[in-house]
């Protein structure tokens, strides 16, 4: 008698080796799923908050220079107006003394008279950042009038240029002076101040703030 083969069972369930390796496989890719979107959750959270940094460090280093920017400006503003009232005052010395001079006075009585030109803000100016930013213009012709003033005066006095020569070249280089660089000067500070209130700043509300800083 042969063996029978037995039928198969649809029943019969898979072997639990089978089923073990299945759910393993299952947790496996539910593990690697889970850990990709945690580190493309990371990646993108590190991504933006390097944006958001870079995009408040831009606007923070705009402010900055805007600042140091307009800060500059005001004290250019300040320099050109203090350089303007000195040498006005220096120019109207040098012209009373030409008129002096016009009078052929004694040797005595121009040493006695000669004038002091003050040069406080001039000299000051050689330590302040801003004085190349004012325009050559100005500090080309405020040098050469305290030069020609000082070698014409210093002329005069030893006897090698006429008292009346003299008074002549004192007026005619304060005419110059008073006439054009002065005026010009002085138009220059007022265009800085507008420029400063256009951008709603007015002269020394940033020597307050950074004061109170």
């Amino acid at each position: 008698m042969e063996p029978t083969n037995p039928t198969p069972d649809n029943n019969t369930k898979p072997p639990v080796v089978t089923q073990k390796l299945t759910q393993a496989l299952k947790t496996v890719d539910h593990k690697e799923l889970k850990s990709t979107g945690f580190w493309l959750n990371q990646f993108f959270m590190v991504i933006s908050t390097v944006f958001g940094v870079y995009l408040a460090a831009q606007s923070g280093l705009e402010q900055a220079l805007k600042f140091d920017s307009f800060s500059k400006m005001e004290d250019n503003y300040y320099l050109r107006t203090s350089l303007y009232d000195e040498v006005n005052d220096n120019a109207n010395t040098v012209a009373k003394y030409a008129e002096r001079l016009a009078k052929s006075p004694p040797k005595s009585e121009m040493e006695f008279f000669k004038p002091t030109l003050e040069q406080y803000i001039w000299k000051t100016m050689q330590f302040s950042p801003t004085t190349l930013e004012t325009p050559s213009e100005f500090l080309t012709k405020i040098r050469r009038f305290y030069s020609r003033a000082d070698f014409i005066i210093n002329a005069a006095i030893e006897r090698k240029m006429s008292a009346k020569q003299a008074s002549i070249e004192l007026a005619k280089i304060t005419d110059s002076i008073k006439t054009q660089t002065l005026p010009a000067l002085k138009n220059s500070a007022k265009q800085l101040k507008m420029e400063l209130q256009q951008n709603d700043i007015s002269v020394g509300s940033l020597k307050e703030l950074e004061n109170a800083n």
